[in-house]
């Protein structure tokens, strides 16, 4: 089939005299510089300087950056799969770019904020353009409701999703202002007050739910644009796997939310509980040494395994006469579902595992394994939940800029990084939890790897647009 010009649909979508297409390339080379100055800022990769240290202020705002750029490049691709209305397009274009720019910029020199907060103001900017991104992708979903046809689930999930990631960033909104402002008026410390916490003890509460939800909400969104671009035409077992694993991820994506609500705002008696406990089934916090924190459970069983299933199902699953995949589209796919093995092993796999003997892992206590706890707690949130889907991202976009052989090799570079950095996790996790140690230097070549596929992406891809990104067109041949 003749290669497809994605310029011919979206004519009006651009900056000047350049296409999406090559800013989307921009976007990216941008991303990795940044995250590739990471290593002068926080090394090894994490937000934490050691178990006993709070989190450094300019590691966050700097890691900060990085995740408002992969957000909104994210929405940028939902955005193209769902084939928004143009209005919307245009204006999640714009703040996209806009949000990048002032993220990074502004992560790149907003370094403390004890002689001047003009580097945070600088950078707030960029945390308005993704507010302004995500609340236009939430209405657009709203608005393009089909009117003639049921809404697939990946129509569902992705406006689910789009509207936790909203709430999610009103609620970093609101502690950006404690943070910057501090108790105005009285007016957050007498809610704090009133709901049993100090505003700092209020201020971490909402913290915890701001990251769970973002985080969530945006491989939520990620995971759409999977169920999206390659989901149709499932026949039979795969169908019916497919639509389990979308009610799952749903579900586990709602049930999320409302208890991460209800633990912010509404006070110290109720704080998420803990799950197979030592206690029993179920024990309020507080009262268990070690359990599985509900919210956990839920993220880790309904929403990963809910997505493992709805991969596995495109990956493996029967379609249609004369709607099959072409092999690019499932040489991605084996790649999006090995990637999603890596997270489920290394956050669900491990977190459950740790949770469960809190009294051997817990990093917030002198217990015997705390640094193991540490190692953890260090490497799910800055490996397995923002590289990994970083990953995948690429993977996605790197099908749609590449041809057939080109996007084989550029994914087994990134799959070889996947491999490498799920196994100096799972050293670091279990073996040797030293900040130096192995797991770092097999962390490291993973990322070596994922480097140097980038590098190959930005060579290779000269505007070679084999396949629309909505799906349409599945059997391009170089």
């Amino acid at each position: 089939m003749k290669n497809i010009n994605l310029q011919q649909y979206e004519p009006d979508m651009g900056l000047g005299r350049y296409s999406w297409q090559q800013l989307i390339k921009w976007l990216l080379i941008a991303l990795l510089i940044y995250a590739l100055g990471s290593i002068f800022i926080s090394n090894p990769f994490s937000i934490f300087v050691d178990r006993k240290t709070p989190v450094d202020y300019s590691r966050i705002m700097y890691f900060h950056g990085l995740a408002i750029g992969l957000a909104g490049l994210t929405c940028l691709i939902v955005n193209q799969v769902f084939n928004l209305d143009n209005k919307f397009k245009k204006i999640i274009f714009y703040c996209t770019l806009a949000a990048v720019f002032f993220g990074l910029s502004g992560g790149a020199i907003n370094r403390s904020m004890e002689e001047t907060k003009l580097m945070l103001w600088y950078q707030t900017l960029g945390f308005f353009a993704l507010d302004g991104v995500l609340i236009t992708l939430f209405i657009a979903f709203l608005y393009s409701r089909p009117r003639t046809q049921q809404p697939s689930f990946a129509y569902y999930l992705a406006t689910i999703s789009s509207g936790t990631a909203v709430i999610a960033a009103l609620i970093g909104d609101l502690i950006g202002v404690m943070l910057d402002f501090g108790d105005i008026g009285g007016i957050f410390g007498s809610y704090a007050s009133a709901i049993g916490y100090s505003l700092s003890e209020w201020n971490d509460n909402l913290l915890r739910s701001h990251s769970d939800m973002i985080v969530i909400a945006v491989i939520g969104l990620l995971l759409s644009v999977i169920d999206q671009k390659y989901g149709r035409h499932l026949i039979g077992t795969a169908k019916s796997i497919k639509i389990s694993g979308e009610l799952m991820a749903i579900i586990g994506i709602l049930l999320m939310a409302l208890i991460l609500l209800v633990s912010g705002f509404c006070g110290v008696n109720w704080q998420i509980p803990h799950i197979f406990t030592e206690k029993g089934f179920y024990a309020p916090r507080g009262q268990s040494v070690a359990g599985i924190d509900l919210v956990d459970f839920v993220i880790g069983t309904l929403f990963l395994f809910g997505g493992l299933m709805i991969i596995g199902a495109l990956l493996f699953g029967k379609k249609s006469a004369n709607n099959q995949l072409s092999q690019t589209a499932k040489y991605t796919l084996s790649g999006l579902f090995l990637t999603w093995s890596g997270i489920i092993l290394t956050v669900a796999g491990m977190g459950f595992l740790q949770e469960y003997r809190a009294d051997l892992y817990s990093s917030s206590n002198d217990v015997p394994l705390a640094d193991y706890g540490f190692a953890f707690r260090m490497l799910h949130l800055d490996v397995s939940l923002m590289l990994f889907p970083a990953i995948m991202l690429v993977m996605l976009i790197a099908q749609h800029f590449l041809q057939a052989k080109q996007n084989k090799n550029m994914q087994r570079f990134l799959r070889t990084g996947v491999l490498f950095c799920t196994l100096g996790s799972l050293v670091y996790m279990v073996l040797n939890p030293a900040a130096f140690g192995p797991g770092y230097w097999i962390v490291g070549l993973g990322f070596a790897f994922v480097v140097s596929g980038m590098i190959y992406f930005f060579v290779s891809a000269h505007h070679q647009e084999t396949e629309k990104f909505d799906g349409v067109t599945e059997h391009s041949q170089p």
